[in-house]
C-alpha cells in the first residue's frame, strides 16, 4: 500500500511540475483547437499531458518529451457509447476495440444481458475478462432481467444474490436496462429486490420503457430508473424529459430514433441527452464508424457540433459517474479524439490514457488476445434434428394472427389476416402475398419447446433465414417460404454451433456466418465477419427480402418486451396485454 501511495504522490508532483512550467510534458499537443464543453467554445490551445492525465492547457506550454503538431485540428474528449450490447456487433471485445478506437471511441457502457441469457453470470464474467487491457474502457451494467420474461426459455438466470455479487465488480457502473417494466410497475418482489441491491451499491439504474407514459411512467421513475433508449415518439421523450429522465438517442443498425428525437435537443436541455448504438453490426462499424458516425449524421440534420460532442462524451461520463473523463481540461484523463473538422468527424488521432492509440482512423495500439472458454463454444443444444412437418401450423379459423414487420422499428403490428386453410385446419405460408412462416426453437437443452407462426414483411419468395441471435433468450429463430428450407436452416445452426444461415429453395446452404461464441459472436476479425455478413445479406436479398438488416430485424421478432406481437419458443405473445394468443 505504501509503495502505491508513494508512486501516486510522485505522479502528482510530476503533474504539478508540468503545470508550473518547470518540466516538459510527457506528451505535448501543439496548435490544437480545444472543444470547451463548459462554454460551448473552440479555443486554440496547446495541451500538456503527463502520466495519462491532462496537466495543463494553454499557449504557455511548449515543451514535451513527445510533441505532436495538430495543425489546427479539433480536440474533443474521447467518445463514449452510452448504451451498447457488444454481442450485437458480433465481435468479441478485443476485436470490437480494434475497430471503434480508430473512430475516436475510448469508452463504452455495455449491457451483457445477451450472453447472460445464454450462459448466466458466467457469460457476464467472460465479457468482463475479455475486455481487460484494451485501449478502450468497457464499463458494464449488471443485467437486470435474466431471463427477460417468463414467456420464453432462456439458457441462464441471474437472481438477486448474483446481482449483488456482480455489482461489486470494478468494471460495473450501473444496473442494466429494466425491461420488465410491467413487473417493476406491478411491484414484483424479485424485481424490487434487485432494484434495492443496485441502489444500495450506489449504481445508476437504466431503463427500457417503450410507450410507457402517464401514471405507469410515474411509478417507473419513482423506483429510481434514470434513462431510456426506447422512446418511440418525440412526445413520449418530451414527457420523460419533463420528469427528469435522461434520454439515450439510439442510432443502430436495425433502428434509429435520431431523426425523431434530435429536434428536442437544445443547448439548455442538452445535459439530458446521450448517444448510444444499442445494436450495431460489425460491417457498419467498419464502413461508417461508431459514435463519430452519429455525430456526423446529427450535424448533417442540423445539430450544433459542440452540443452534439457534449452528448457523445461529457454527458455519459457524468451520468455513469466517470468523473475523470468527458472534457478536455486540467486534471481529467487524457482520453482524446482529434478530428479533422466538426462536420465529417474523421479521426486524425486518438489518445487513450495519454498514449497515441490510433492514427488516421486506424487503431495502432496492440490488442491482447482472448481465449474463448469451452462453455461458450457449446451453447446450441437442439433436442433433435428438425423435419419439415415440425413446421406444420394448425389454426381453428382462417382469421390468423400475423406479426407485421415495421421497417426500421423494433415494434411490430398485430395483424389478423384471412389465410387459406385445409379442411383439417392446416395453414400454409403465402409467399406470393408476402406472408412467410416464422418459428422459434428452444436451443439451450431445456425441453426443446417450439412455436410456429406467420409473419408479414420479410418478403421471402423462397428459402429460409435462421439465426441463433434472437433477443433476449437467443433461441433459434427462423423465417421461411418453405418448411424444408426452414428445417435445413435450423439443423445447420445446430451443426455449426450457431450463427446466421440462409438456405435456398432446395434447402441447401446458400451462405452462413458462424457465431461460435455463445451463438452470438464470432471469433474472427471484423473484416471477416463483415465479408460473411455481406454474403448472407446477398443471399437474403436474392430470396426476396428488401429489409436493410433482415437478420437484426429477425432477432427482435422474439423479443416479448417490445410491442405489439412477438413469438417465443412458448407461444405467440400479445405484448400489449402480456398474454399468449
Amino acid at each position: 500500500m505504501g509503495g502505491k501511495r508513494a508512486e501516486a504522490i510522485e505522479q502528482l508532483q510530476r503533474r504539478l511540475a508540468v503545470a508550473r512550467g518547470e518540466k516538459p510534458a510527457g506528451l505535448l499537443l501543439r496548435r490544437g483547437r480545444l472543444i470547451d464543453l463548459f462554454n460551448f467554445k473552440v479555443v486554440e490551445s496547446n495541451i500538456a499531458i503527463t502520466d495519462g492525465v491532462i496537466a495543463a492547457v494553454g499557449d504557455d506550454y511548449t515543451s514535451g518529451e513527445e510533441v505532436v503538431d495538430l495543425e489546427g485540428k479539433y480536440v474533443a474528449p474521447g467518445l463514449i457509447d452510452a448504451h451498447l450490447h457488444i454481442e450485437s456487433t458480433l465481435l468479441l471485445p478485443p476485436e470490437l476495440a480494434r475497430v471503434i478506437v480508430g473512430h475516436g471511441t475510448t469508452a463504452v457502457i455495455h449491457d451483457p444481458h445477451e450472453i447472460a441469457n445464454v450462459l448466466g453470470s458466467k457469460g457476464v464474467r467472460m465479457m468482463l475478462d475479455a475486455a481487460g487491457g484494451l485501449p478502450c474502457d468497457f464499463f458494464a451494467t449488471v443485467p437486470s432481467c435474466v431471463p427477460a420474461t417468463d414467456m420464453e426459455t432462456a439458457g441462464g438466470a441471474i437472481d438477486t444474490e448474483e446481482v449483488e455479487v456482480l455489482l461489486k465488480k470494478p468494471q460495473v457502473v450501473g444496473f442494466g436496462e429494466m425491461m420488465n417494466y410491467p413487473g417493476l410497475i406491478g411491484g414484483d418482489e424479485e424485481v424490487l429486490k434487485k432494484i434495492i441491491a443496485a441502489q444500495d451499491a450506489g449504481k445508476t439504474l437504466d431503463g427500457h420503457a417503450p410507450a410507457v407514459t402517464g401514471s405507469d411512467l410515474q411509478a417507473y421513475l419513482g423506483m429510481g430508473i434514470s434513462t431510456d433508449h426506447e422512446c418511440i415518439t418525440a412526445a413520449e421523450a418530451a414527457e420523460k424529459l419533463q420528469h427528469g429522465m435522461k434520454i439515450i438517442i439510439r442510432h443502430g443498425s436495425a433502428t434509429s430514433s435520431l431523426a425523431e428525437l434530435l429536434p428536442l435537443v437544445t443547448e439548455t436541455n442538452s445535459g439530458s441527452f446521450m448517444f448510444g448504438c444499442d445494436d450495431r453490426e460489425a460491417g457498419e462499424l467498419l464502413e461508417k464508424g461508431h459514435i463519430n458516425e452519429i455525430l456526423r449524421t446529427a450535424v448533417s440534420m442540423g445539430g450544433d457540433p459542440l452540443v452534439m460532442v457534449k452528448l457523445a462524451a461529457h454527458n455519459p461520463a457524468r451520468h455513469y459517474r466517470l468523473y475523470d473523463r468527458g472534457v478536455v481540461a486540467p486534471g481529467f484523463r487524457a482520453d482524446l479524439a482529434v478530428f479533422d473538422d466538426l462536420k465529417d468527424f474523421r479521426t486524425a488521432l486518438v489518445i487513450k490514457d495519454g498514449r497515441v492509440v490510433a492514427r488516421e482512423g486506424r487503431t495502432t495500439a496492440d490488442i491482447p488476445g482472448f481465449a474463448l472458454p469451452l462453455a461458450a463454444r457449446d451453447s446450441v443444444k437442439l433436442s433433435t434434428q428438425l423435419k419439415p412437418e415440425d413446421f406444420t401450423l394448425h389454426h381453428p379459423s382462417g382469421r390468423v394472427p400475423v406479426i407485421g414487420v415495421v421497417p426500421g422499428r423494433l415494434v411490430t403490428e398485430k395483424l389478423f389476416i384471412e389465410i387459406e386453410r385445409s379442411p383439417d385446419g392446416i395453414i400454409k405460408a403465402e409467399a406470393e402475398k408476402g406472408i412467410n412462416k416464422i418459428a422459434v426453437i428452444e436451443r439451450h437443452g431445456r425441453g426443446g419447446h417450439m412455436t410456429v407462426g406467420l409473419i408479414k414483411g420479410f418478403g421471402l419468395r423462397f428459402g429460409a433465414l435462421a439465426s441463433s441471435v434472437a433477443h433476449d433468450s437467443h433461441n433459434i429463430i427462423v423465417v421461411g417460404a418453405s418448411e424444408q428450407a426452414m428445417a435445413n436452416a435450423v439443423n445447420e445452426l445446430g451443426r455449426t454451433g450457431g450463427g446466421f444461415v440462409a438456405t435456398g429453395e432446395d434447402g441447401g446452404v446458400k451462405a452462413s456466418l458462424p457465431l461460435p461464441a455463445a451463438g452470438l459472436m464470432s471469433t474472427e476479425t471484423a473484416s471477416q465477419v463483415a465479408d460473411q455478413m455481406a454474403k448472407v445479406l446477398w443471399a437474403a436479398r436474392d430470396m426476396g427480402t428488401d429489409l436493410p438488416q433482415p437478420f437484426l430485424t429477425l432477432s427482435f421478432m422474439a423479443l416479448p418486451v417490445i410491442p405489439s406481437l412477438k413469438i417465443t419458443d412458448r407461444g405467440l405473445v400479445d405484448v400489449d396485454s402480456f398474454t399468449f394468443l
